[in-house]
Parts: structure tokens; sequence; C-alpha cells
């Protein structure tokens, strides 16, 4: 889900070739999940397009297939308890993002064309994701407020960092606390989907 990707890599359309494998290849079965196969294709089109964030571009398919199982897992209960969907005005603003990661329209539509993929799939793909995020900040937003002493704590240990930007005590205290809220908030995400992951039937093949 992280347009930073476009930064750490070259354009996607120039090693594009190197995605190119034999069909039965592509469309090779990495895992399921309640039935629902992720496939290989599936995986590379995610780096391609920037909708998973890995170290290195298609090279690691047990992470990727990791996070596309989680993001399953997640869709699943997302569809169960049927969010709002996103205005077409985000969905249009994320596209425009992926869409930037190609020098060009013929890139990308080749992109689209090699994984299996049209803008209305892709569409569809970031219209899930958008509400999966709205869905986990209204299920987490419950994520408890750090104490003073926890800040001060974290502040402790992260002081050489803030007074190498001149940043105060009391400037960096938001900052703190965000950090704080968003690990605890990443911790609380992290064992629902252990449990998740333990009441569906999830088998990870070989990728």
């Amino acid at each position: 889900m992280s347009p930073e990707l476009a930064s750490a890599f070259p354009a996607p359309d120039s090693w594009l070739p190197v995605l190119v494998v034999e069909q039965e290849l592509i469309e090779r079965t990495l895992a399921l999940v309640g039935g629902q196969p992720i496939t290989l294709s599936d995986a590379r089109a995610a780096v391609v397009f920037g909708l998973v964030t890995v170290d290195r571009p298609s090279d690691d398919i047990p992470a990727i297939t990791g996070l596309l199982v989680d993001r399953e897992l997640i869709l699943r209960e997302v569809q169960r308890y049927a969010p709002p969907a996103p205005t077409d005005a985000a969905v249009d603003a994320r596209l425009d993002e992926i869409r930037s990661r190609f020098r060009d329209a013929a890139g990308f539509t080749r992109a689209l064309d090699l994984h299996g993929f049209t803008e209305v799939r892709l569409r569809a793909w970031i219209r899930d994701d958008l509400r999966t995020v709205a869905y986990l900040a209204q299920r987490f937003a419950s994520a408890s407020m750090p104490t003073d002493t926890e800040i001060s704590a974290a502040y402790a240990q992260a002081r050489a960092e803030f007074e190498a930007t001149g940043t105060t005590f009391e400037q960096a205290t938001p900052v703190i606390r965000e950090r704080l809220v968003g690990a605890r908030r990443a911790e609380l995400i992290d064992d629902w989907l252990s449990d998740l992951r333990r009441r569906t039937d999830v088998v990870i093949l070989n990728p």
C-alpha cells in the first residue's frame, strides 16, 4: 500500500522484462486463504504497482506472500463489517500515484498487460486497500495514550536524535506520543492478525 517505493527503485517499466517468466510460473499458487488463492502474478503485480512495501523489487517472494496473506485475512473481516466505500476522488488520487511510478502511460499499460491486470481490477484493489485502512483506523482507534513517564523515558532514549535537530522536550512530546501510540496500535493489529490466522484455513505453498 506504499507509494514511497517509487523513490527507492528504478522506474518499474525499466525492470519489467526481468519479471517476464513462463505463464505456468507466473500463475503458480503461493498460498490459499480460506480457499482464496494468492498467485505469483498477484505478488509480482503488488510490487510493480507499489501495493506492498518490500526491501527489494520482486525477489523476496515469501515476504510478499506473507503480506498478501495478511491483506486477505484483513479484507475478509472488512467485507464482513462493510465499512463505507472510499470516495472516487480518493481512489483516483491513489491511482495517479501508481501511474506516476512509470515513465509514461505506455509503461503503465504494459505493466497491466504483463500481470493480467486491468485498470478496473487495479481500482478495485485500491478501493479495498482504502477500505482496509479506514477499518483498521476505526477498529484500533482506542490504543492507549502513553503516560508522561513513558514519554519522558522515550525522549531519554532518543535524546541524541532530537538534540541533533535542536528539538526541545516540549517540541518532541507530540512526536514521541504519536510514535508510542503507533507502536501500541501495531502490536494490537499483530495480535489480532495472529488470531485471524488461527481461525482461518491458511495454506502456504512452496514459493
